[in-house]
Order: structure tokens, then sequence, then C-alpha cells
């Protein structure tokens, strides 16, 4: 089958290797549709990530299909059947997992190689994480269920509540998925990102409002300004990663407000933050890393039912060998058709 294999930063091939075959508890799905995603723009950059095996090693993480073989033991799905694969699962036996805290867990299984014709599941994501695709969702947006699941589990960790004031930076895809959430839950979202499109697509999310970007001090205040009373937004989510929005989030936050650090920053970045507000406003910082299998499941049956317009985050189809191109220059997710 073709695949596409990273060997190193930037270096990523499109290959034939040997069909999968599933071992006991594995199936192996055809793939449909894979997603590109700004992970995998980063991954390809930095041409590793920490759970994936080292290179050459399979690429690509979020991918809808339907089952071509399954191993030994496997009840359910059955050959033919249209699934949806999570890119991970946890144990359920650890620590981390029985604190309710599986995007945490000791063994987390991950999935990688969506961008091929087929894709191995381990068996663990079989058993936790492989759910069946609604006849009613478009494949292309069951690849987006991943992605969703992040920003649905970044919201669950936060207090915001209905009627308060929270500012999401940053209006790319995550931005504008934890806008959706945040807009359900009765938030007054704030949207800021330097793009008018993006700002623009914020509203049909949901977002309350939307400004232009905060790059420094006085961009800070002025966002600030615009909050109630201008004491500072209730909550903010930073979904760029650079450390130099993290510290601008803190300046937006009111007084015993809550700090979301949600975007990932590149390898080895630190971050130096005042202490002052940090004590005596008693602010709250918090990250979010990766889903959970609950908001899997949320963000399937959201993707399914709900009003969002999910679609215009999605562009047009392209091929495997496409991908790199794509991944290297910014736009909308694309569907990956192998």
């Amino acid at each position: 089958m073709r695949a596409l294999i990273l060997h190193g930063a930037g270096d990523v091939r499109l290959e034939e290797i040997a069909d999968p075959e599933p071992g006991p508890g594995e199936v192996v799905v055809a793939v449909e549709y894979a997603m590109t995603c700004a992970t995998d723009a980063k991954i390809l950059r930095n041409g590793r990530h920490p759970a994936m095996p080292p290179p050459p090693a399979p690429f690509g993480h979020e991918a809808t299909g339907r089952v071509a073989l399954v191993g030994e033991g496997v009840a359910w799905p059955a050959p033919g059947d249209a699934v949806v694969v999570a890119n991970s699962a946890p144990c359920g036996a650890c620590f981390f997992c029985g604190r309710g805290r599986p995007s945490l867990c000791d063994s987390l299984v991950y999935l990688w190689g969506a961008y091929a014709e087929r894709i191995l599941v381990p068996a663990r994501i079989v058993e936790r994480n492989m759910l069946p695709r609604p006849d009613a969702l478009d494949p292309r947006l069951a690849a987006m269920v991943e992605p969703f699941a992040c920003a649905i589990r970044g919201v669950e960790r936060s207090e915001a509540g209905p009627g308060d004031t929270v500012v999401v930076i940053g209006g790319g895809v995550q931005g504008q998925l934890l806008t959706a959430c945040l807009a359900r839950r009765g938030c007054r979202v704030v949207l800021c990102d330097p793009h008018e499109d993006r700002r623009e697509l914020a509203v049909r999310f949901g977002a309350e409002s939307v400004m232009d970007a905060p790059r420094d001090a006085e961009g800070a205040r002025r966002v600030r300004a615009a909050t109630p009373g201008g004491r500072g937004a209730d909550a903010v989510f930073e979904a760029v990663g650079r450390p130099q929005t993290w510290q601008i989030a803190v300046a937006l936050t009111r007084r015993g407000g809550e700090v979301n650090l949600y975007g990932g920053c590149p390898p080895g970045s630190e971050v130096t933050f005042p202490t002052a507000p940090l004590h005596y406003d008693e602010l709250r910082l918090q990250g979010s890393y990766h889903h959970t299998p609950q908001a899997v499941r949320a963000a399937l049956e959201l993707l399914t039912g709900d009003a969002a317009p999910f679609a215009a985050l999605v562009g047009d189809d392209i091929g495997l060998g496409e991908v790199a191109g794509v991944l290297q220059a910014s736009g909308p997710k694309r569907p990956v058709v192998p």
C-alpha cells in the first residue's frame, strides 16, 4: 500500500510499504479520509513527536474509514463497518486514570499512520476509542473528531459559565472549536485574531464580539478595556502556542480569573510571568493536553448534530502526494483521500 513516512525534519516521503495485518484485538481500517492539522505541521518541522516511534515512522493521526480486516478476538467492528478512530486510548488502570485524568495516562497508546491507504489500529484503541460513524455525519468532518475532542476537553477543565466573559486568543481551527464549545456553555466569547476572515468566522461559531490580536501591553490594555467594567476576562484561552501570547493571556485576566494555556509552545520554550498578579490577584493558571474517551464521544455527537459551521474549517480534498506542501503552508484543514 501507499503511505507517507516521516524520515526527519522537513522530510516526508510517499512510499510503498507492506499492507498491515491485524494481530489479536487489532483492526485494519481502509482510510477514506485523513485530515491535515497544525500538530502534523509541527511534527514535520521538528522531525519528531515525543509519542511517535523514531524515524522513519508512519505519519498522520486523524482518520476515518471502513474496517478492512479484524484480528482474533474482535467482536466489533466487522469488516465493512464505517468507523471513527481516535488517535489514542488510556489504560484505565494507572494512577492518573484512577484520578479521572486519562489524558495523562502513564501508558497512553497512540495511533500513527493516518496518511496511508490502510492503518493498523492498536487493540486498546479498538476496545476503548473506536466508534461507529453515524450515517448522518459527513465522512470529511468525521476525521475532525480528534481536534474537536481536544477543544471539548479544554473547556471541560474551565469553570467559565453562563454570562462569563471569555477571551479566546487565536482564531485558527482550535480557537474556533473552543469558541463553539464556550458559546454552547453560555459564555460571552471575545475572539482575538489578526485576520479579518477568522474574526468573521468566529461570529458564526458563536463569538459575541471579535477584536484584533493583542501583541503587546497596549494591545492587552485595549482588549481588557473592552471587558465588563474594564476588569478583564473571567477566563482567557490561549490557542496560539507562543510564550509571548501566554504572557499576554495573564494580562487580560481579571482578579480571581483563570488562564487556560491551551496552545502548545515549541519544544524547549520557556515563559516568565510577573509574580504580583498570580499571588495578589489569585489568578489560576492551567494547561490542557489532549482529550479523553468521554470528549471523543461528545465531539462525535456534536459534529453529527450541531448547527455550527464545522465545514467552514475544511478546505478541498487533496491526495497523499500533496500533504507535505499543505503542511508547510498556512490554511484550513484539508481532507486527505489516499
